[in-house]
């Protein structure tokens, strides 16, 4: 019998600063876990400009990652839809993995979350998120106007879109059952998001909430003082985008 497996994709654009030392916490976890379950890393370098396939070649880690590379970028939206075609594709495999999951690229997440949201997958629910507002959460190396700026928007979404279980509506590291990965993409034939921007981890939020699914949180310690390297995420665009998803929110349909 096969050992259970988590398939986890990371969608990157320039981070070959960044994927030596998140790849590394990757390969002792699955040294420090192996009895337990593994996790098979996924990277979708998005027409990265810098050296990433060269650093990921020297990495030598082919035992347990493999990469997908978008020529021309796709942004983050092209990302998560890719995941999510590489995650539906796997179900139908021989040996498909227990869980699916998503993470920023940027060293910003810790692969040691995922033993308690596998947990939470086990319990029956279908989307686990890391959240940087539960009890025992915290966030490191982010400025504090920006993290009320977050906790706004974050209060804006419970109330346009009250979801049961969720208070990070936005953060990237999330874990899901193969039954929402299923229903997701035999629901929305095609793309499962739309939305360009960072806004787009809302929508997909919101549309397995619409098919169903039951959502928990774990909290998460959020390390933006590890990132190397620029921020990838433009932030007026971002708010841009995220203000046009709220005031369409309520309407968002499946």
């Amino acid at each position: 019998m096969s050992k259970p497996y988590i398939l986890m994709a990371l969608p990157c654009y320039n981070e070959a600063e960044n994927l030596p030392f998140l790849l590394q916490d990757f390969a002792d976890f699955n040294h420090r876990y192996g009895s337990l379950f593994t996790v098979k890393v996924l990277v979708i370098d998005d027409g990265s400009k810098d050296n990433t396939q060269e650093v990921l070649k020297n990495l030598k880690m082919d035992s347990f990652v493999s990469t997908i590379v978008h020529n021309p970028n796709r942004g983050l939206m092209g990302g998560i839809n890719t995941a999510f075609d590489q995650f539906y594709k796997n179900m139908n495999s021989e040996n498909p993995a227990v869980a699916y999951a998503l993470m920023d690229g940027d060293n910003s997440h810790s692969p040691y979350h995922l033993p308690g949201m596998l947990e939470k997958i086990y319990q029956g629910f279908d989307v686990v998120i890391a959240s940087r507002y539960r009890t025992g959460a915290r966030v490191c190396g982010v400025s504090w106007w920006r993290q009320v700026l977050s906790f706004g928007v974050a209060f804006l979404f419970r109330i346009l879109r009250n979801i049961q279980g969720v208070l990070d509506y936005s953060c990237g590291y999330r874990v899901y059952s193969p039954k929402i990965v299923k229903k997701m993409k035999e629901s929305l034939p095609g793309d499962v998001v739309k939305e360009k921007s960072f806004a787009c981890m809302v929508e997909l939020l919101v549309k397995c909430n619409l098919l169903g699914a039951f959502c928990t949180e774990v909290p998460i310690m959020l390390r933006y003082d590890q990132k190397l390297g620029e921020s990838k995420m433009p932030f007026r665009k971002t708010i841009m985008g995220t203000f046009k998803l709220l005031l369409t929110l309520w309407k968002v349909r499946v």
